[in-house]
């Protein structure tokens, strides 16, 4: 089953936290990209910057990068409409990631446990 990577992921392998098994096949929404480019331009310290920037270019080179679609963008405003009526307000970029996952038939493998307030997403805590 290919599986779709949140930021968090790379983030722990960078800070060399332990992360849960992997499929083999795997892609990125390219709002994960844009996150981890943005990690590279936040940081001050030389060394971070360089370790970040490695990050994002294996990613970009490594991975499916799925882009912001019709699809993609329907199945976000379908995700966020029923977060809002169930009183939660999911951060944007989490609910373009979803909604990625959601309309690529997708599973996200994250470290970031508030995507399960997606009911109709399969998520994998990592």
């Amino acid at each position: 089953m290919k599986g779709l990577l949140d930021t968090s992921v790379f983030v722990a392998r960078e800070q060399e936290r332990p992360l849960g098994a992997l499929p083999e096949d795997n892609a990125v929404s390219v709002i994960t990209v844009g996150e981890l480019r943005l990690g590279v331009l936040m940081s001050d310290d030389p060394d971070d910057r360089a370790r970040r920037l490695a990050t994002v270019t294996d990613v970009e080179r490594e991975f499916e990068v799925i882009p912001i679609d019709e699809r993609v963008v329907r199945e976000f405003a379908r995700l966020v409409a029923a977060a809002r009526r169930a009183g939660r307000r999911p951060a944007t970029t989490d609910a373009l990631i979803a909604a990625t996952a959601a309309a690529h038939g997708l599973t996200i493998y994250t470290q970031n446990a508030g995507f399960r307030l997606f009911a109709s997403i399969d998520v994998v805590i990592v």
